[in-house]
């Protein structure tokens, strides 16, 4: 249930996102697609979630695949990896390469600082200890 809360609340703000990129108030967005403005605030707070036509109906208002609504919400490393292709489309090489070398410097520190650290020669035998 918090999964699907926190899965609807992240769709939410894709939406409202790729709305603003579009550059299109709320009430013209739910105006167009026959909902009050209220329901589709609902909706960008991840408080309900849109059906299917209206995935559709967004997706063509706002210029973009009906699965940028999930990608962009996905944990999913594949979808991640997705997500930032589209992001290095129309960037030249020099920017693309500096882009992937800056992910992979942070990628390196992040996996170096989640890794277990290796015991001290103390901490990993029995010398050291007193007996009381």
């Amino acid at each position: 249930m918090e999964k699907d809360k926190a899965i609807l609340k992240k769709m939410g703000q894709t939406i409202a996102k790729k709305r603003r990129a579009a550059d299109y108030t709320q009430e013209q967005v739910a105006e167009k697609l026959g909902i009050g403005a209220e329901a589709f605030s609902r909706i960008e707070r991840g408080l309900n979630g849109p059906g299917i036509p209206k995935l559709y109906a967004m997706a063509e208002l706002f210029g973009c695949g009906i699965e940028a609504f999930f990608v962009e919400s996905s944990r999913r490393p594949t979808d991640q990896a997705m997500r930032i292709e589209r992001m290095l489309q129309g960037l030249s090489p020099v920017d693309r390469s500096f882009i992937v070398g800056v992910v992979d410097h942070l990628s390196k520190k992040l996996k170096k600082a989640m890794s277990p650290k290796p015991l001290k020669k103390a901490e990993s035998s029995d010398e050291g200890w007193t007996s009381r």
